[in-house]
């Protein structure tokens, strides 16, 4: 209740302006009323993120991809000489090695075979020779399942791994061994050359 002399507030004091004014008739009190609750009750809506628009229906189609593969396969010689030392007895009898750790490496998409070869059948220095097949060559890489062959090398391609899985950059290392007190290898001193050929054959 206003105290003497204090205009009523709120609702109450909104009408009794109305009322004082004159403007007491149901025909324009009621409808403003109604005009009033409803913009409330739209600001109530809008103020709770609640959504008043029609739902649409959800929109889909389709699109074709296409990804063309073509067959790769590159062999890169990463190290391209190897050395044998026999400089010592010991060696001459137990025989000599050498170990190439990443020689080549091979990019292929598919699983490939891996040879070697000799583009001469002997080491040569000047007039002396000692045939190739008394130098022995392995390969072996990360994650292989059992350990490949030792081959005597040959002008012939040998076998240094087959079925090798696809891979990109596949970092194959080779070892070269001689046999023990092999008397091939009592020539002359010199070095002794020869051409080695890697090739990868897909699968």
């Amino acid at each position: 209740m206003p105290l003497p002399g204090q205009r009523p507030h709120g609702r109450e004091g909104f009408f009794n302006n109305l009322t004082h004014l004159g403007l007491t008739s149901l025909r324009f009190i009621q409808p403003m009323k109604s005009t009033i609750l409803r913009r409330a009750v739209m600001i109530l809506l809008l103020a709770g993120g609640l959504s008043i628009g029609p739902v649409l229906a959800q929109s889909s189609g389709n699109a074709t991809m296409t990804v063309n593969l073509a067959d790769v396969l590159q062999l890169t010689v990463n190290t391209a000489t190897v050395t044998l030392n026999f400089a010592t007895p010991t060696d001459y009898k137990n025989g000599v090695s050498s170990s190439v750790p990443n020689q080549i490496s091979v990019t292929c998409n598919r699983a490939y075979d891996l040879k070697v070869r000799t583009t001469t059948a002997t080491l040569t220095s000047g007039a002396n020779t000692i045939p190739v097949s008394n130098v022995s060559a392995q390969a072996n890489y990360t994650g292989q399942s059992a350990a490949n062959p030792s081959v005597a090398l040959s002008t012939t391609d040998q076998s240094l791994a087959t079925g090798v899985p696809a891979s990109i950059s596949r970092q194959v290392n080779l070892n070269y061994s001689t046999s023990a007190g092999n008397q091939d290898f009592l020539r002359p001193a010199g070095a002794y050359t020869t051409t080695l050929t890697f090739t990868a054959v897909a699968n």
